[in-house]
Order: structure tokens, then sequence, then C-alpha cells
């Protein structure tokens, strides 16, 4: 007797995955930095595009944890967002959460994705930035590795770029003198200024 239920044909959709952060007291002076860093608190979400050629309908985020590899401490997100509907090679980014690592080193990354659709299928892509390359993971499931950078090297390396700074001041106080610095500097404003303002009263008239 034949089966009353046809198996649904699933329709395969390419997803790359990209952890994203950003830090929540960033200040103005300070550089970006591409890692997150220990003890300083940051929101961090997901990027995704669709790097296939078939339209995919949406899906939503589960257990996305991260985890600390040499420790095992782990963090679950509270929240359990939907990534839309994307065109191929529609890209798109949202942040779902907030969280702050006590420990440096390397991090684990990792999701499980529902499709909205009971004919798709998720592919997820992992990206590996430094070389610009996407490697197939795994079906609904998506893991990467990351990095949290101590916050004793980051502290130590702005004090190392402001003693640089003072040393490079140093030099050309001893080899020119200061006020001549001064001078020279306080010129080359002057003649800059003077030309920006005469394009723009060039422009007005």
């Amino acid at each position: 007797m034949e089966s009353t239920k046809k198996e649904i044909e699933k329709v395969e959709v390419n997803l790359r995955l990209q952890f994203i952060h950003k830090p929540l007291n960033q200040k103005w002076f300070r550089g970006k930095y591409p890692f997150l860093i220990q003890n300083e608190p940051f929101k961090y979400g997901l990027r995704v595009k669709n790097i296939g050629s078939t339209a995919f309908s949406g899906a939503s985020i589960s257990k996305f944890r991260m985890m600390h590899q040499p420790t095992r401490l782990g963090q679950d997100a509270q929240n359990h967002p939907k990534i839309k509907p994307l065109n191929p090679e529609e890209e798109y980014e949202f942040y779902f959460d907030r969280y702050t690592l006590w420990h440096e080193g390397s991090i684990e990354t990792s999701c499980s994705l529902i499709p909205d659709s009971e004919k798709e299928t998720i592919m997820t892509y992992q990206h590996h930035r430094d070389h610009d390359v996407d490697e197939k993971y795994k079906e609904n499931e998506w893991w990467h590795d990351y990095y949290c950078q101590s916050q004793q090297q980051l502290l130590q390396t702005r004090t190392n770029n402001l003693i640089l700074g003072l040393t490079v001041i140093t030099v050309v106080e001893a080899i020119f003198g200061l006020s001549n610095v001064l001078k020279t500097g306080a010129g080359i404003l002057a003649w800059t200024f003077n030309y920006i303002y005469q394009m723009f009263a060039w422009l007005a008239s």
C-alpha cells in the first residue's frame, strides 16, 4: 500500500554567519579593536549573508552560546532573535544581548537555527577573516572560534604608544627646538585654514 504522506523535498540555503560585537563604553579617543577585551562590557550579535543562489525565507536563532575554552565557562543568550528573509547576496546584522568576559583567551561561539519554512534547510558557513575564505560547517547549526584580548596586554600597548610619542617629541625638541616646532606647526595650521577659507569664499561667490 502506498504511503499517503510524501516526504517534503528540502531546499538548501547557504548562509555565512559571523560573530559581531560592539563595546558599550566606547571612548571617542580610543581606537577600534578587532577582538573582545577582557573586563569590558559589550553587546553582541550576528552578521548573516545569503551566499547562495536561492532566496531565504528566514529563521529563528536558538541556543546561542559563548564558551571560554580554557575554563569551559559559558554564557547562553537570553534572547532568541529572528533572521529576516534574505535574497541572494543580501546581508543583515543585528545585536541581541550583552555580556562581559572575565577571562582572556580563545572563545567558542555557536548557535542553532530553526528555518521558518519546512521546505528549507540551512547550510552554515564559517568566514575566516584573515584569509577571506568561507568554509562549510553543518546543517542548521553554526560554530566558530574567537578571541578575547587580555586587558593588561591592551593597557601595556597603550603605555608603549604613549612612551613612543613622548620619545619622538623629545628627539624633535632636541634637534629643532620646541619653539621652532610650535611655530612651524602654527604656520602650517594657519596656511591650511586660510586655504579652506579661500576655497569656501570662491564657492560662495
